[in-house]
């Protein structure tokens, strides 16, 4: 196994029941947790520990499918702590076996809900550079992220599928609103420095200088759909990248009405990065986000 085992913690707002109650129903547990797609218990005796099956749908008819067994300990005044192993037999798997615990400290702030967890690779040499570089760091972002929309479900009362279409939203307007950004900065003036981007300053009579002015204005349309991806939750970053081309456009409108009678001009950009920008900037503090979580146990 890695040296670095997935550590994950989130403290929830809220009392023990419900987190236990949607961690250990594995319907439930399926709603909330972006792993897996489905969990099923298998049949069992009562001094047994609970065995189960998983699966993890990843589209185009493909999946990983996968068992394991879990022990769970809820006993009133102690704390109470969910021990699992896990396997899978799948060729797609990364994954061949594995181990962990849940727990859940009650605390005077709140419940301390908590995972620590490790595995074993396959696929040799590749598989532990493969993990190493992208599908750990990515398991355990989409475990904090998992955390969090489970830790809103109890605070807030916000169900999971809400949590996850709120956050597709976001990205897609987010990331539409800086590509459009990016390329407007870096393709027509830094790459092309187009004669249409140098007009507006030849007209005021810095010609000399023109496409020094392009490049610097396509460096800073280039920084700002950069920050719109670096800072990710900032409502008022979108708001701003969204709205302010409107003073912009209508300045040029003003000035020569034919800008805005030409197909895909600029006053249908503007409209559409407009759109854009308010459903990310109203989304931006509603998405449920991995940076809630610990990501190492504290000192």
């Amino acid at each position: 196994m890695s040296d670095e085992s997935i550590y994950v913690e989130r403290l929830v707002d809220g009392p023990l029941e419900p987190v236990w109650n949607r961690t250990q129903d594995p319907a439930e547990h399926a709603r909330w947790d972006l792993r897996f797609t489905e969990i099923d218990y298998l049949p069992r005796e009562d001094d047994e520990p609970q065995r189960f099956t998983y699966a993890t749908r990843i589209g185009f008819g493909l999946g990983i499918e996968g068992t394991g067994e879990s022990v769970a300990t809820n006993d009133e005044g102690e704390e109470t702590t969910s021990v699992l192993a896990f396997e899978s037999d799948s060729p797609l798997s990364l994954i061949s076996e594995g181990r962990g615990f849940w727990r859940y400290v009650e605390t005077d702030d709140g419940l301390r809900f908590l995972t620590d967890y490790n595995y074993e690779t396959r696929w040799g040499r590749v598989g532990e550079v493969i993990d190493s570089v992208a599908f750990r760091p990515l398991l355990g972002w989409a475990t904090a992220l998992s955390f969090d929309v489970l830790a809103r479900w109890v605070e807030e009362g916000t169900p999971p599928e809400t949590s996850y279409r709120t956050l597709l939203a976001h990205a897609l307007a987010r990331v539409g609103l800086a590509l459009i950004w990016l390329y407007q900065g870096l393709v027509p003036k830094l790459l092309v420095s187009h004669p249409t981007e140098r007009a507006p300053f030849e007209q005021l009579g810095l010609g000399a200088v023109s496409g020094e002015a392009v490049a610097a204005l396509g460096i800073l349309e280039v920084g700002v759909g950069l920050a719109l991806l670096v800072r990710w939750r900032s409502a008022w970053l979108a708001y701003v990248a969204g709205l302010a081309p409107i003073g912009l456009t209508a300045g040029a409108v003003l000035s020569d009405l034919s800008v805005a009678l030409g197909p895909y001009n600029p006053v249908v950009t503007t409209l559409g990065m407009a759109a854009l920008g308010v459903i990310a900037g109203s989304l931006a503090g509603r998405v449920p986000t991995a940076a809630n979580c610990l990501r190492s146990p504290p000192e």
